[in-house]
C-alpha cells in the first residue's frame, strides 16, 4: 500500500508544471465567468479569493525555490536564494500582515517600515555577496537568463506590471479582475519557473547553461585529469636484441 501511495506520489510531482496549467486555466475560466455572467465582484476584492490565491502560490514558489539551497550541494545558490527571497517579498506585499491576528513583532517585521528594511536588508545583503564574488556567478547569471526558466521569471515580471497598470485604468469596466488574473499568471509563470530551476544541477538538461558549471558542480566526484595506468617503459632496441638472441 505504501509503495503504491509512493508511486502515485512521484507521478503527481513530475506532472506537477501539467496540474499547475490545469488549475490556473480553470480559475482564469471560473473567475471570468463569476465577474462578467454572475456579477460576484467580491473575488477580486481586497484580500479576497484571488489575492488569497496568489499568495499561496507565490509562497509555493519561494518554498520550492529554497529548498535546494539546503538540501542540494549546486554552484548557483545565490540565485535560488535571491529568488526565493523576492517570492517572500511579493508574498509580503499581498498580504496585509498588519491585520491578521499575530504577535506585534511579527506585524512589525512584515508589514510597514519593518517589512521594507527587511527587504532592503536581505537583497543588500545578497547585492554585496554577488560582488565580491561577480567572476563565479557572472557566467552563471548569462546562462540563466538564456535559459528557459529565465525566460519564464523575466515574463512572470512583466505580467505583474501590466497587472500594476490596470490598477490605475479605472476608466475599464472591472479593472482591478485585470489585475488581478495578470498578477495571478505572473505568480504561475514563476512558480512554473521554479519547478524545472529547482532541480539538481546534474539532472538538468546541458542546453543554456555553462559547461563549466556543471564540471565545478561535480569536481568533488569526478577526477580532474582522466588517468591510465603505467606500463615499463621499453626501448625498440630491446625487442630487436631479443629476436637476434633467438
Amino acid at each position: 500500500m505504501q509503495a503504491k501511495i509512493k508511486i502515485i506520489l512521484e507521478k503527481l510531482i513530475r506532472a506537477r508544471a501539467i496540474i499547475t496549467i490545469v488549475i490556473f486555466l480553470g480559475l482564469l475560466f471560473w473567475s471570468s465567468y463569476s465577474v462578467y455572467v454572475l456579477n460576484k465582484t467580491s473575488i477580486y476584492v481586497e484580500n479576497g479569493l484571488l489575492e488569497n490565491i496568489q499568495v499561496f502560490t507565490i509562497s509555493i514558489a519561494c518554498f520550492v525555490l529554497f529548498l535546494p539551497v539546503v538540501y542540494q550541494n549546486r554552484t548557483d545558490k545565490l540565485i535560488l536564494l535571491f529568488l526565493s527571497f523576492l517570492c517572500l517579498s511579493f508574498a509580503l506585499r499581498e498580504v496585509d500582515v498588519e491585520d491578521l491576528n499575530i504577535p506585534s513583532v511579527l506585524k512589525f517585521i512584515g508589514s510597514g517600515i519593518g517589512r521594507n528594511a527587511l527587504i532592503a536588508a536581505g537583497f543588500i545583503t545578497m547585492f554585496s555577496y554577488l560582488i565580491f564574488n561577480i567572476k563565479h556567478y557572472k557566467n552563471l547569471l548569462s546562462s540563466f537568463l538564456a535559459s528557459k526558466e529565465g525566460a519564464l521569471i523575466i515574463t512572470a515580471g512583466i505580467l505583474l506590471c501590466i497587472g500594476e497598470g490596470f490598477e490605475n485604468m479605472s476608466s475599464v469596466p472591472h479593472h482591478v479582475l485585470f489585475e488581478e488574473l495578470s498578477e495571478l499568471s505572473g505568480y504561475v509563470l514563476f512558480l512554473l519557473g521554479a519547478f524545472t530551476y529547482s532541480k539538481n544541477g546534474t539532472t538538468r538538461p546541458a542546453s543554456g547553461y555553462s559547461k563549466s558549471v556543471d564540471s565545478f558542480a561535480c569536481a568533488k566526484s569526478t577526477p580532474l585529469l582522466h588517468t591510465t595506468e603505467l606500463r615499463p617503459y621499453a626501448s625498440p632496441n630491446s625487442s630487436s636484441n631479443t629476436h637476434r638472441n633467438g
